[in-house]
């Protein structure tokens, strides 16, 4: 087994004045299940990136103190020793796959250790059971969903057989479901092959139950390291930074506890008509006759399992995707005959993965990149910029590169920068990727405010139901690419048969 140990830590990004993490001293036992947690932005997948060795051999900056494993430096000994004793899987999937079908992405780590190929094929074969993806093997990755891309990054990790597993984030992909499936096999193999586990998450309410260690970071610091049974006696510390406590019942962390009240117009913004789409190479449809109509002033959550179609569905009413028959309809035009260029200030969408939408160099130019394009003149431009940048508690970082924040924060940036057009059609896939409970929150309260004071129109996809009570007017339940529920979030819910059908318990 292999004992970490962590020294003077400390580490500042090339970009970036302010240590990242600063001053970290702790140790990982063999066979630990570590949970860490801690606000937006605090430092956690810096840390895990140091813990495999990525930092510092892969990125520039500082790098002060050590992290050892096996009593061997990982600033030292070469990355691909490091790799063979600590896998991390990536908060974004796409970050880490490679290849164009599913089992030669888990091939690819075996090939290149020199494994057998009738123990490779046995290793994918059980790597896909595991993560709930048998009979997988030839599917293309691109076609997949981002839930089961995660599944699929890691179903490659757990064919390596590694000794210490590192996870980022590694469920805000995922459906309740598929989120259960997988820490229980995260587990197993913490539990029935000794694997060191170190998990970083929002949700602890989900995992607080799997690991017998607590790490809480706040501003590059460990703020707490504790065994379970003593960390969560005082809920002080977890309270004051915003982050969830594991107590179903604690009421010191309000998270979406009061609905804001309906007001919207009758007028139909958006009529979804018998809508199909069938992706290239495939014998389905990711969506199959849907129709719908939304009002200018709702909000409407859409929910259902990996792969039930839910961004299929959002992509298509941005236009960014052409349906294979029916028809989008925004205020009245169909969507197959408006260019896209002409849809930015129509509908706006901030993806799954903020990324995609990033490219400028600081945080200030992202978010006046869209407007800037859409001829807003120079004096209200920058009032529109900074507004944004208040907005959603960005103005820290307005002279930062976009790439060298955090997942939670960079997913704050594409939302601003996009909210920043005024769309009458917001789009917004998985809000909770990333975000801890009160940037959540926040964001999320100002967003339906200001759909509902400008009488426009926001959509989300989502799996939490406690988003959908809170903000939600509807829900769309998908399934199969089939809508099977529209209507009252509240009657959707009390439907026990239906919210299982859509993998939505936990």
């Amino acid at each position: 087994m292999v004992p970490i140990q962590i020294e003077d830590l400390s580490y500042t990004y090339p970009s970036r004045e302010t240590p990242t993490l600063d001053g970290i001293n702790t140790q990982i036992l063999p066979s630990d299940f570590v949970l860490l947690t801690g606000p937006t932005g605090c430092g956690k997948s810096t840390f895990l990136r140091t813990i495999n060795g990525l930092i510092p051999h892969s990125s520039g900056g500082t790098l002060i103190g050590t992290v050892c494993i096996n009593n061997s430096d990982v600033s030292t000994q070469p990355l691909a020793t490091t790799c063979q004793q600590v896998s991390l899987l990536f908060q974004n999937p796409d970050d880490q796959l490679f290849c164009t079908l599913v089992e030669d992405e888990i091939a690819f780590g075996l090939e290149n250790l020199g494994i057998p190929p009738d123990k490779i094929r046995q290793r994918i074969t059980t790597a896909l059971e595991q993560v709930g993806l048998s009979g997988f093997e030839n599917r293309r990755i691109a076609e997949l969903s981002g839930g089961e891309k995660q599944r699929v990054a890691l179903a490659s990790i757990c064919a390596m057989q590694p000794q210490v597993l590192l996870l980022d984030e590694p469920t805000s992909h995922l459906d309740p479901r598929a989120t259960r499936d997988i820490l229980n096999i995260v587990k197993q193999l913490n539990t029935d092959l000794g694997i060191t586990i170190v998990l970083a998450t929002h949700r602890v309410k989900q995992v607080q139950h799997l690991c017998n260690r607590v790490w809480l970071m706040h501003e590059g610091n460990l703020r707490l390291d504790l065994p379970k049974n003593e960390a969560f006696q005082d809920d002080t510390i977890f309270h004051n930074l915003g982050v969830e406590m594991p107590d179903s019942t604690d009421t010191t962390t309000p998270m979406f506890t009061k609905r804001t009240s309906l007001q919207h117009s009758n007028g139909t913004i958006l009529d979804v008509q018998n809508l199909h789409f069938q992706y290239p190479n495939s014998d389905m449809d990711a969506v199959s006759d849907v129709s719908l109509k939304v009002s200018r002033g709702e909000v409407v959550a859409v929910m259902g399992e990996n792969g039930s179609g839910k961004t299929t569905l959002l992509h298509l009413i941005c236009g960014l995707l052409r349906p294979t028959a029916g028809e989008v309809n925004v205020d009245g035009k169909t969507t197959q005959r408006i260019k896209l260029r002409k849809f930015a200030g129509k509908v706006g969408i901030v993806f799954q993965n903020p990324d995609l939408l990033l490219q400028a160099e600081t945080v200030r130019s992202e978010v006046k990149f869209g407007p800037k394009n859409l001829k807003v003149k120079s004096d209200k431009l920058n009032a529109l910029v900074n507004d944004m940048l208040t907005q959603f508690r960005l103005s820290d970082f307005a002279e930062e590169a976009p790439y060298s924040l955090s997942r939670g924060q960079r997913q704050r940036v594409a939302v601003a920068s996009t909210f920043s057009l005024h769309p009458d059609i917001f789009l917004l896939d998985e809000p909770t990727s990333g975000q801890d409970a009160r940037h959540l929150q926040s964001i999320m309260d100002r967003l339906c405010n200001q759909i509902r004071q400008q009488n426009k129109t926001l959509m989300f996809a989502t799996h939490n139901i406690e988003l959908t009570q809170k903000y939600a007017d509807r829900v769309l339940l998908m399934h199969e690419g089939k809508l099977i529920y529209d209507g009252s979030p509240i009657t959707a819910f009390n439907d026990q048969e239906l919210i299982e059908k859509c993998s939505l318990t936990f």
